[in-house]
């Protein structure tokens, strides 16, 4: 059980990692845009050609910063579907190993009625002839 504990740790490393990459990158991307629409305004008038293309690679930019946030989104919520099915199964494995403890006392407990019982009949048996022969010498 603590091979899947570890091995969820390191992925989850991992994933925070790689959104920190993500997360750089969008802000990296954010960052150029804006600096480019600053650019823009304040530079040199561009020309309808240059114009376009801009708009094709920043809704090129764009559309792979959407994809990139789905992907992870997505990752996110497997991992979660992932941690409560882990969490679902070791709450069942806790309730097995309880229930497997309440069955082995319960047989104990059987047993040492079961040795009362016959300790208790042995006393009656022996107290019957006791008074049945009413002792030696009479």
């Amino acid at each position: 059980m603590s091979d899947s504990g570890s091995g969820g740790g390191q992925l989850a490393s991992e994933l925070g990692e790689t959104v920190k990459e993500v997360a750089s990158e969008v802000k990296d991307a954010v960052g150029e845009m804006i600096e480019q629409g600053v650019q823009s305004v304040a530079g040199p008038t561009l020309t309808a050609q240059q114009v376009q293309q801009k708009q094709q690679e920043d809704q090129k930019h764009l559309v792979e910063t959407r994809r990139k946030i789905a992907w992870y989104g997505k990752t996110d919520q497997e991992q979660k579907q992932v941690r409560q099915t882990n969490a679902q199964k070791e709450q069942q494995r806790l309730q097995s190993q309880q229930q497997e403890k309440v069955e082995k006392v319960q047989i104990v407990q059987v047993k040492q009625a079961k040795e009362n019982n016959a300790a208790q009949e042995a006393a009656r048996r022996s107290a019957a002839e006791f008074k049945a022969g009413k002792g030696v010498g009479g």
